[in-house]
């Protein structure tokens, strides 16, 4: 989605428009047709403009996988591991998420281990030390 989709859709969810924001920031909303045109406001005006409209900047540049509701299960990975969480008691559901929590531990120290390894086995780490 382009900025100007986006700003207009973030305009309508807060139940506001372009022009009334463009004038906040600027004092004038002339420079609302060119942003329908694809124009840029400065970055000081789009973090002006995402403080009015409370959101972040990120998200006047955001594409439609990004909008789609993250509560549905992407595959049939997440709906098979949301399967069984649900069918779990309130107590299993504690281990079960205290073994998710160990997975996602385990899973970052392997990757710091993995970058470790990566500059030990480089040549150029002797010349660098």
């Amino acid at each position: 989605m382009s900025f100007r989709e986006n700003i207009n859709r973030i305009c309508i969810q807060r139940g506001t428009n372009l022009t009334a924001v463009v004038k906040q920031v600027k004092g004038s909303s002339s420079f609302t047709s060119a942003i329908n045109k694809g124009s840029l406001p400065k970055e000081d005006e789009m973090v002006e403009m995402a403080k009015i409209l409370h959101c972040s900047v990120l998200d006047f540049f955001m594409d439609e996988e990004d909008l789609a509701p993250q509560n549905e299960p992407q595959n049939e990975d997440e709906k098979d591991i949301l399967r069984v969480y649900r069918s779990l008691s309130r107590r299993t559901k504690h281990e079960f998420m205290a073994m998710v929590y160990e997975f996602e531990n385990r899973e970052e120290l392997e990757g710091d281990k993995e970058s470790s390894a990566h500059s030990e086995d480089n040549p150029h780490r002797i010349a660098q030390a």
